[in-house]
C-alpha cells in the first residue's frame, strides 16, 4: 500500500497526490524543501538578468516561474500563452503543487538542469477500471436505465471529494501505469473504518467496473515511459509524473533494450542527493517489494537478464489476460490469487512462500467481503436474460449525437481549465457554479477567442454565454487595438432582437466584466425623435454597447463617427434579427463593412459573431458578403441539414396508402449508386416495409432491436455498393447510434419522427453529403447530387403539419398546395380551441401577430372576455371611431384618458370654471402639508387641474 496526500481533485479519473511512506515511488520532503530553498536563492538574485529569460515561450516548455500565492519560485510546464498588452501571460502548471496559475512573461525563467533532477512531486492518479455512469432515458422504449458515460456526473465528483475530505488516512494500491497516470485502488480511513473508494462508488451507482484493456497493466519492462531523449526545452506532458531526469540520460536508447528492472532501479538511486552513493541491490530489493504489493513476485535468478526479461513480460501478459485479474462483469472487484499470478514463474525463492500464503489469505478475505457487497448491491447495468449484443445496443442508444462542424476544423475545449479564457474569468465562472463548457460552447469558444468570424447554430442559441466569455478574453488583449483611432467609441456592439433580451445580456455582461479590465458597457435604446439620437453621449471609455437594430441604426444615421473603432459585431438570435429587422440589419452590416476597410485599421481585429437557434437563408448571405472564412458550428442536426443543402420533399397521402406511396418514391433504376434508409416506428412495421420493398425487386436490409445479432452482416452489406446499384435499409430510430451510418443518400420517413431530436438524428445519417457554401456548385449539379429527405404525411400527423410547413419553408422546398390547405384547416381548428386564452399581446400592441402558427394566445375578439370595464353609469360607444385625450400612459397598450367625442365634455366645462375661480388671487390658498387621497387644485402655468396625491389624476 502507498500512503498518499491528495493535492487536487478534478474527478475520479484525474486527481493529484503526493506519495508518502517508504515505497520507491514515495517523495522525500527534505529533498523538496532543499530544492525550494536553492531555487529561491538562485532566481531571486538573477531573475532580472536577461540571460536567464527564455528567448521564446512555447506550449509544453519546462521552466521556472514565480508564484505569487506561494511567494516562491516553482518548477512548471507552460500550458498556453495569451498575448496581453506589452507582455505575454502564460498559463502554467506547477508540477510539484498541481496548480494552474497565470504568470507574466517577466516572471518566467529558464529551468536550470540541476533543479530538474528530482521527480515531479505531484503525481496524477485515477481509479483503476472504474468508469462513470449516467441515467439514460429511452423515449422509444419508455424506460430509464443506468449506462456507462464519458464524463463523471457532478454528484459523483462531489461525493468523491467529500470522501477524501473526511478521510483521516488515504492509501493506494498501484495496479497500472497508463499514459503517465497511476491507476490505483484507493482506500480511505473514515472513523477507524477502511473503505475501498472504487467499490463504494460502484455500490452507490456512481460508477461501474470495466475490464482492463490489453495495454492497461503495469509493464515495467516496456516502462510506460516511452520518452525519447530530447533537449530540455522540448515539449513535455504536464502529467509527466515519474522521472524527468530520464530525458537527459544519454544511454536511454541502449537501456531500453536491457532489462527493464535494471533501468528502473538505476533511476531510483536519487542522483540529485549529493554525497550519497547507493548500491544497486538495495534499490532493486525495494523495487521488488513494491512490485510484490501489486503484481506478485517478479524477481527470478539474475544470472541471465534476457531470460528474466522474458519471464517478466510473459508474466505481465498472463496476468493481464487472466480472468482472475479482471473485475467481474457484475461490477465488483475480485482480487487476484497470488498463486495464479505466479504460475508462470520458473522458480520461486523459499522465503517468498510465506509471503504468498499471507497474500492469498488476505485476498480470500477481501473476496469474501466483495461477494457480500455484490449480493447486497447487484449491478444495475446488467439484467437477467439480456444478451451481450442487446446490452451493447442499450449502451450505444444512450450516446449523444456527435457535434456537427461543417466548416473549418476546431479543437474543442472540453474543460474550463483548457478553455481559452483568462484566469480571472475562469474564477468568476467557477464562483457562479459554472460546471464547464457545454458541447456547443466547447466548439464555439476557441474560434471566437482567436478573433475569427463565427456562426453558431444550436438548441441553446439564446444563451449569451456562447460568446461572452471568449469575447471578454479577447478584449483583454489591448495590443491589438493600438492601431485604432484614439477617440471615444465602442470596440464591441451586441445587437439583440428586443430590449428585454438586450437588458438580460447587459446584466450578464456586467456580472462577468468585473473580472476583466474596465469596459464601461452601455445599454443603448433610442426612440424615434431625431434629437434623442443627435444628443446621445457615450460614457468615456465605453468599449461595449448592447442595443437593438432600430436603436443602433438611428444612432448610426446621426453619429456614425462614433463607430470608427468598432471591431466586433455580435448578432444575438440572428435568425430573429433578420426576420424582424431585415433592412436595418443589412444597413448596419454595410456600415461595419465600410469602416473595417479603412487603411489605418489593417492591424485591428475584424470579427462578426452570429448566434442563433435556426438556420436561415439570410445567414448564407451574411457569410458570403460580410464574413471572411467563417467557422461554422452547428450542434442541431436538423439545422445542419438545412445548411448542408439537403433536399426536403413531402408527400401527402392517406394512412392506408403509405406503402404504395413508398414504392412510388423509391428510384428502382438509379443513375448513380444510392443508399436509402426507411425509418419506421416499430418492429412489426419494419418487417412489413422490408417485405414490400423486396416484393418490388429491390434489395432491402432490415434492422431493429430484435436483430442485433445480425448487426455485423448488415453493416458489411451496407458498405458493398457498386456503381448504379441501389441498397435499402429499413430500421427503427433506436438503431441509429448502433449503426452509426453517415453516408446515406436518401432518408424516407415512413413513420413520422416522434420529436425534432429523432428527426435530426435521421437526417444526420446523410452527413457525409452535407455541402458547405464553398462546395456548392451550379444549380443543375446540386439537383443531381442533392441527398433527399422524403416525408410521408398522413391524416394521423395533423398536429405536426404546421411544424413541417415551417421547416419546409426555411429549407426552400417545393410545398404542395394541399399542404397549405391542410395546414390552414389545422390552424383554424387550433384557434377555436383558444377561446379561453388571453388575447395576443402583439395583436393588442401592433395590430398583428408575429406568427400565428406558433403563438399560443387567442387572435379573435371574445365579447365575454374582452368587454371593457364599466367605470361609470355613462354608456360607452360600442362601434365607430371615438376621440380621446390621453392623460396618463402606463405602456403602449394601457393608458388613462378622456372621451371627448359624441358626448358633452363635462371635463372641459369643469376646467373653465376652475380657471375662472382661481383667477382671483384671494381664492388661492397654499397648502403647507399635502395628504394622500385629499382633493387639491394644481396650478400649471396658466391652467388649473384637480389632483389627489396617491392617484394617477
Amino acid at each position: 500500500m502507498l500512503e498518499v496526500v491528495v493535492l487536487k481533485i478534478e474527478d475520479p479519473d484525474c486527481f493529484w497526490v503526493v506519495m508518502k511512506g517508504c515505497s520507491p515511488f514515495s517523495d522525500h520532503e527534505v529533498d523538496y524543501q532543499k530544492l525550494n530553498s536553492d531555487m529561491n536563492g538562485f532566481y531571486n538574485s538573477r531573475h532580472q538578468n536577461m540571460e536567464i529569460r527564455p528567448l521564446i515561450l512555447e506550449e509544453g516548455q519546462v521552466c521556472a516561474v514565480y508564484c505569487q500565492e506561494l511567494k516562491s519560485w516553482c518548477r512548471a510546464v507552460i500550458k498556453s500563452i495569451i498575448p496581453s498588452g506589452d507582455y505575454y501571460l502564460a498559463m502554467c502548471f506547477l508540477v510539484d503543487f498541481a496548480k494552474y496559475i497565470p504568470v507574466k512573461s517577466k516572471n518566467i525563467c529558464i529551468g536550470v538542469e540541476s533543479f530538474m533532477q528530482l521527480p515531479y512531486r505531484a503525481k496524477k492518479f485515477r481509479l483503476y477500471c472504474t468508469r462513470p455512469v449516467t441515467l439514460h432515458i429511452d423515449f422509444c422504449e419508455d424506460n430509464a436505465e443506468i449506462v456507462p458515460a464519458k464524463k463523471w456526473d457532478s454528484a459523483a465528483i462531489q461525493y468523491f471529494q467529500n470522501i477524501l475530505k473526511a478521510a483521516t488516512q488515504v492509501q493506494a494500491k498501484l495496479c497500472a501505469v497508463e499514459d503517465n497516470t497511476f491507476e490505483v485502488y484507493l482506500y480511505v480511513t473514515i472513523k477507524n473504518m477502511k473503505v475501498c473508494v472504487n467499490d463504494d462508488l460502484v455500490a452507490k451507482n456512481f460508477a461501474c467496473y470495466a475490464s482492463p484493456t490489453k495495454n492497461e497493466h503495469l509493464n515495467l519492462e516496456k516502462a510506460k515511459f516511452r520518452m525519447k531523449s530530447e533537449s530540455f526545452s522540448s515539449k513535455l506532458n504536464p502529467a509527466l509524473t515519474l522521472w524527468p531526469m530520464l530525458l537527459k540520460r544519454k544511454d536511454f536508447q541502449g537501456t531500453k533494450k536491457s532489462h527493464g528492472l535494471d533501468f528502473l532501479t538505476q533511476s531510483l538511486q536519487h542522483t540529485w542527493c549529493k554525497g550519497v552513493v547507493s548500491d544497486l541491490k538495495p534499490a532493486a530489493a525495494v523495487l521488488d517489494k513494491a512490485v510484490k504489493w501489486n503484481m506478485g513476485s517478479l524477481i527470478d535468478s539474475p544470472k541471465k537478464k534476457s531470460e528474466q526479461q522474458q519471464h517478466v513480460s510473459l508474466k505481465d501478459v498472463n496476468k493481464c489476460e487472466s480472468p482472475a485479474y479482471w473485475p467481474t462483469k457484475r461490477g465488483i472487484t475480485i482480487y487476484a490469487d497470488p498463486d495464479v499470478l505466479a504460475a508462470s514463474a520458473l522458480s520461486q525463492k523459499p522465503n517468498e512462500k510465506t509471503l504468498k500464503l499471507a497474500e492469498k489469505k488476505e485476498c480470500d478475505e477481501k473476496n469474501s467481503c466483495v461477494r457480500l457487497l455484490q449480493f447486497l448491491n447487484p449491478d444495475p447495468l446488467r439484467a437477467d436474460g439480456i444478451s451481450d449484443l442487446q446490452q451493447l445496443q442499450k449502451l450505444k442508444s444512450g450516446m449523444q449525437q456527435p457535434v456537427v462542424i461543417l466548416r473549418n476544423k476546431i479543437q474543442p475545449c472540453l474543460t474550463i481549465d483548457s478553455s481559452p479564457l483568462s484566469a480571472d474569468l475562469k474564477k468568476a465562472l467557477q464562483r457562479k457554479k459554472f460546471l464547464g463548457p457545454s458541447r456547443t460552447e466547447s466548439y464555439s469558444w476557441p474560434p471566437i477567442a482567436r478573433g475569427c468570424d463565427v456562426v453558431v447554430i444550436s438548441h441553446c442559441g439564446k444563451d449569451p454565454l456562447l460568446y461572452l466569455p471568449p469575447l471578454l478574453t479577447m478584449l483583454q488583449v489591448g495590443g491589438c487595438y493600438k492601431s485604432l483611432p484614439s477617440r471615444n467609441g465602442p470596440l464591441v456592439v451586441i445587437v439583440c432582437p428586443g430590449w428585454k433580451k438586450a437588458q438580460l445580456t447587459f446584466e450578464l455582461l456586467g456580472d462577468y466584466s468585473v473580472s476583466s479590465r474596465p469596459l464601461h458597457p452601455m445599454f443603448l435604446t433610442i426612440g424615434l425623435h431625431k434629437d434623442e439620437a443627435k444628443n446621445m453621449k457615450l460614457p468615456r471609455g465605453c468599449d461595449v454597447i448592447v442595443t437593438t437594430p432600430h436603436s443602433l441604426l438611428r444612432l448610426l444615421e446621426y453619429q456614425s463617427l462614433l463607430f470608427l473603432r468598432l471591431c466586433h459585431l455580435v448578432l444575438d438570435e440572428v435568425e430573429i434579427l433578420f426576420s424582424e429587422a431585415n433592412e436595418q440589419m443589412f444597413a448596419i452590416l454595410d456600415n461595419f463593412k465600410k469602416n473595417v476597410k479603412m487603411e489605418e485599421r489593417e492591424c485591428a481585429p475584424r470579427q462578426i459573431i452570429a448566434v442563433g437557434i435556426h438556420w436561415s437563408r439570410h445567414i448564407e448571405h451574411l457569410m458570403r458578403e460580410f464574413m471572411s472564412d467563417p467557422y461554422v458550428v452547428i450542434t442541431a442536426p436538423e439545422e445542419a441539414a438545412l445548411y448542408g443543402n439537403i433536399q426536403q420533399v413531402v408527400h401527402l397521402c392517406l394512412e392506408c396508402e403509405k406503402t404504395s406511396t413508398l414504392l412510388q418514391v423509391l428510384d428502382v433504376i438509379p443513375s448513380q449508386a444510392q443508399k436509402t434508409l426507411i425509418f419506421t416506428s416499430s418492429v412489426a412495421e419494419t418487417e412489413i416495409v422490408s417485405k414490400v420493398v423486396e416484393s418490388n425487386s429491390i434489395f432491402c436490409l432490415k434492422m431493429h432491436k430484435e436483430m442485433v445479432f445480425d448487426l455485423k452482416n448488415v453493416l458489411e452489406q451496407w458498405k458493398k455498393l457498386t456503381s448504379g446499384s441501389h441498397i435499402v435499409l429499413a430500421l427503427t430510430d433506436d438503431c441509429i447510434p448502433l449503426l452509426a451510418i453517415t453516408d446515406a443518400t436518401c432518408v424516407i420517413h415512413f413513420s413520422f419522427p416522434s420529436s425534432p431530436k429523432f428527426f435530426g438524428g435521421r437526417l444526420y445519417c446523410m452527413s457525409d453529403h452535407f455541402e458547405s457554401l464553398t462546395e456548392q456548385g451550379s444549380l443543375a449539379e446540386q439537383e443531381n447530387k442533392k441527398p433527399k429527405s422524403v416525408l410521408l404525411l398522413t391524416e394521423k400527423n395533423a398536429s405536426q403539419a404546421v411544424g413541417v410547413l415551417r421547416y419546409l419553408e426555411r429549407a426552400g422546398a417545393k410545398i404542395p398546395l394541399q399542404l397549405y390547405e391542410f395546414t390552414a384547416g389545422v390552424l383554424e381548428a387550433k384557434e377555436d380551441k383558444k377561446a379561453k386564452r388571453p388575447l395576443c399581446q402583439y395583436l393588442k400592441a401592433f395590430g398583428f401577430c408575429r406568427d400565428k402558427r406558433i403563438c399560443p394566445d387567442r387572435h379573435h375578439i371574445n365579447p365575454e372576455m374582452d368587454m371593457p370595464r364599466k367605470l361609470s353609469n355613462q354608456a360607452l360607444p360600442m362601434f365607430g371611431y371615438i376621440k380621446i385625450i390621453p392623460c396618463y400612459i402606463s405602456n403602449a397598450t394601457n393608458y388613462f384618458g378622456r372621451i371627448i367625442d359624441k358626448h358633452v365634455d363635462l371635463y372641459a366645462t369643469l376646467n373653465a370654471e376652475m380657471n375662472e375661480y382661481f383667477k382671483d388671487s384671494s381664492n388661492k390658498t397654499t397648502v403647507e402639508k399635502v395628504e394622500n387621497f385629499v382633493l387639491y387644485g394644481l396650478e400649471e402655468k396658466t391652467s388649473f387641474h384637480s389632483c389627489s396625491p396617491g392617484s394617477n389624476c
